[in-house]
Parts: structure tokens; C-alpha cells; sequence
């Protein structure tokens, strides 16, 4: 049953339609003159987006094996794909799960190291939504166990995520003030999420429903937008490199781990809550306080790079996009060691991206080799002639870059 499994493909299909909904934004952020999009942190999240799916096609194996072996192996009931009431269900029991994951998230280290990714572009709109972990699969799976041991089939169960996470889609913008009071208090609304999104010291930890904010409000973690938020990670990430991105807290963590004096607490190093400090001979355990912030205060990741380089990062990405977005719909006809060269080709051309955005002095030279192994990816894939004139367009929009630049000294 599982080898023949084809998952539901609703997130797929829906990203035209994110994009047309960011495009709506982007019009009328523009229209009453905001600015809540940069760039350089808009590719950066996009980059994250494409990683995530990505990677997460080989995650989701190991996680929908599972589900498939407690569901067949130990469901309790049946309920069946035609009941309005069992989708019905389905849909509330997996936001129930998606609360205590996500809230655990926010409070053992381990699992923030996953969903800090998430939260480190400081800015907010519907591009951020995208921004999405390229490790979480690897354990968000343990949470939803109880739904196949209830008996919630594994298709209806992958759905019912991705109808969650579509819905969490919109919450992600600044343009939406409140949408009334009933909305407000069933509802996770764009309001809720940005104070779940802030870094203020009143707003840590707060509203982490996706569908309902009930669950919030019954478990002590709801919080009303009451100040302007401030946007990010409290210690921040300050990078546009999206793998760096992914590792960054998982290797802060093993290294704090290790100079951590006890086998007790080098284990309470990824159990404990983010800022956590163990005990010393002379001090008790303690948490790094909060810092005040203010959006007057707060200073963003801003690197500028010359307009040549941006625009040929720009123009890249485009592509790389485009490549990962027809790779997602066909990826089930590629065989495994296909997927594998194309989602590596994908995840180096975005870090080089990201180098260039930060106008980093190892970028350059890794572009001119990532732009010679495309040729060899697109020979491998064996397109004949629409390769070649695709492989010359490449070469001459590359050539053109490193001749522009080529008096263009990098920063860092």
C-alpha cells in the first residue's frame, strides 16, 4: 500500500496562487507607499522555501512510513475518505497536534533548532510565510502518531496538513489589521501571527495556533498585538545563506553542548528551553533575558552589493525557481539519483545566490564553476538541442556578469 502511494499535492498546486496573492500585497504595499519587502530578504526566504520542499521530499519518507506503520498496525477506528465529519475532524485534531508541535518548537532547544528558520527574516509579509525549515521533517512526524493510532487514513492525514498550512499562508501580512471579533477569537488572524512572529519581550512564545487560536487561549500562551512588533530571531541570523541557514542552531547547540561541563547537562542542552544556561559551581541555572526592542531601534540585515551583481542574482534566481517549481510537479518521473544531482544543482546555485546578495569574495569564483556544471547537469538530462540554446543562454548572461564586474572588488 505505501509503495504505491501518491500523496495529496494541494501545496503544490497552490503556490500560482501565493504568488498571486503576493503580488496583490506587493500592489498594495506599493500603493499606500510601505515598504515591507526587501529583495535581498525576500530571496533569502524564497531560497528557504525551495530547500524546504526540496529536501523535505526525502524527509517525508522516513515520516510517512511511520505514520503508515502505527496506522496500519495499531488504528483503532475507521474513518472513512467520504465523511464530511471525519475531514472534519481530521482537520481540527491535526491543528490540536500542530499546536503542541509548534509550541514545543518555540520551547526545547532541539526542535528550535528546526523552526528557527522560520523566524529569522525580519521582515513580514506573505513571502515569509514561505519560509520554511528544510530539517522539520526529520522530527515533527512523533507528534501526529496519534492520529493514525485513532485511525485517520494517511492520505486524509497528509491533506489535512497541507490545508493547514495553506491557511497559515495569509496570516503572514501586515496589509490585514483585525477581521472582528468572532474571526479574533476562533481564529489564528494575521494579528495573532505577528505577535508570534515578534521578538518583543511581551510577545516570546506567544500564539502558536495554525488554523484555531483556541487552543492559545485555553493553554495560557495567547497574547493580543498591543505594541508595534519588531521582527526576526532575538539573536540574529544575519546571513542570506540558506544551508548556513538550516545548520546554524544545530551546530551552535553541539558546540554549546560540548565546552558544557556534565553529561547531564550537555543532554538538558537540547531539551531545555532557547537562552537556557546551566548551573556553574557558584551560579544556579538561568535564562538570558529578553532585550527590549523597537522598530526605531532595531537595525536590519541590509547588505548592498553593486546593482550589476544584484541584478544578475536577481535574474538567477528566476531561474533556479522556475527549475525547482516544474522539478516538484514531475519530480515522481525522475529516478532517484536524478533527484539527487537536481536538488543538489539547486541547493549550491541558491547559496551562491546568496553569496552574491552579501557580495561575499567566494561567491564569484563558485558561480563560474556552478555555471560550467550546468552544463554537465543539462547534458546529463540528456535535452538535445533545447539544452545546448539553454546552456548558451547561461554561458552568455554569465559572461556578461564577470565582464561587468570584473573591476568590482567584493566587500566580505
Amino acid at each position: 500500500m505505501y509503495e504505491k502511494f501518491i500523496p495529496p499535492p494541494f501545496i503544490t498546486y497552490a503556490i500560482p496562487i501565493f504568488f498571486v496573492l503576493i503580488g496583490i500585497e506587493l500592489g498594495i504595499v506599493k500603493a499606500r507607499g510601505l515598504q515591507f519587502y526587501r529583495w535581498n530578504d525576500s530571496i533569502s526566504d524564497l531560497s528557504m522555501g525551495i530547500l524546504s520542499q526540496l529536501w523535505g521530499l526525502f524527509q517525508k519518507i522516513v515520516g510517512l512510513g511511520i505514520y503508515f506503520f502505527f496506522y496500519e498496525s495499531f488504528h483503532v477506528w475507521e474513518f472513512s475518505m467520504t465523511s464530511l465529519w471525519a475531514w472534519a475532524f481530521a482537520l481540527v485534531f491535526w491543528d490540536f497536534c500542530y499546536y503542541w508541535f509548534h509550541r514545543l518548537s518555540h520551547e526545547v532547544n532541539l526542535f528550535w533548532a528546526g523552526h528557527t528558520i522560520h523566524h529569522q527574516s525580519e521582515e513580514y509579509n506573505l513571502i515569509v510565510a514561505l519560509r520554511q525549515t528544510g530539517l522539520g521533517g526529520l522530527f515533527s512526524w512523533v507528534f501526529y502518531l496519534p492520529m493514525a493510532i485513532v485511525g485517520i487514513p494517511p492520505w486524509m492525514y497528509l491533506a489535512s496538513g497541507q490545508i493547514n498550512l495553506i491557511y497559515q499562508f495569509w496570516v503572514h501580512t501586515r496589509v490585514v489589521d483585525r477581521i472582528g471579533k468572532l474571526g479574533e477569537f476562533l481564529l489564528s488572524t494575521p494579528s495573532h501571527h505577528r505577535v508570534h512572529h515578534a521578538i518583543n519581550p511581551k510577545y516570546i512564545d506567544r500564539n502558536h495556533g495554525g488554523i484555531l487560536i483556541i487552543w492559545d487561549r485555553i493553554f495560557g500562551t495567547f497574547q493580543e498585538e498591543e505594541e508595534p512588533c519588531v521582527y526576526g530571531t532575538v539573536k540574529p541570523l544575519r546571513s542570506f545563506n540558506p544551508v548556513f541557514a538550516n545548520l546554524q542552531y544545530y551546530l551552535e547547540l553541539f558546540k554549546f553542548a560540548w565546552g558544557t561541563p556534565g553529561i547531564w547537562n550537555k543532554i538538558q542542552v537540547f531539551l531545555r528551553q532557547p537562552g537556557w544556561i546551566p548551573p556553574t559551581r557558584t551560579e544556579p541555572a538561568k535564562l538570558v533575558p529578553i532585550p527590549e526592542v523597537s522598530p526605531e531601534s532595531f537595525k536590519k540585515y541590509d547588505p548592498e552589493p553593486p546593482l550589476e551583481v544584484y541584478a544578475y542574482a536577481k535574474a538567477w534566481f528566476v531561474g533556479v525557481l522556475l527549475v525547482s517549481f516544474a522539478f516538484l510537479l514531475f519530480y515522481a518521473k525522475f529516478n532517484f539519483m536524478s533527484q539527487i544531482l537536481l536538488v543538489t544543482w539547486v541547493t549550491m546555485s541558491l547559496v551562491i545566490i546568496g553569496g552574491l546578495i552579501e557580495d561575499k569574495v567566494w561567491a564569484r569564483p563558485l558561480e563560474l564553476v556552478r555555471v560550467l556544471s550546468s552544463f554537465l547537469i543539462l547534458g546529463y538530462f540528456g535535452l538535445g538541442i533545447p539544452s545546448f540554446l539553454i546552456g548558451l543562454v547561461f554561458l552568455a548572461l554569465s559572461t556578461f556578469f564577470f565582464y561587468r564586474t570584473r573591476d568590482l572588488n567584493p566587500v566580505t
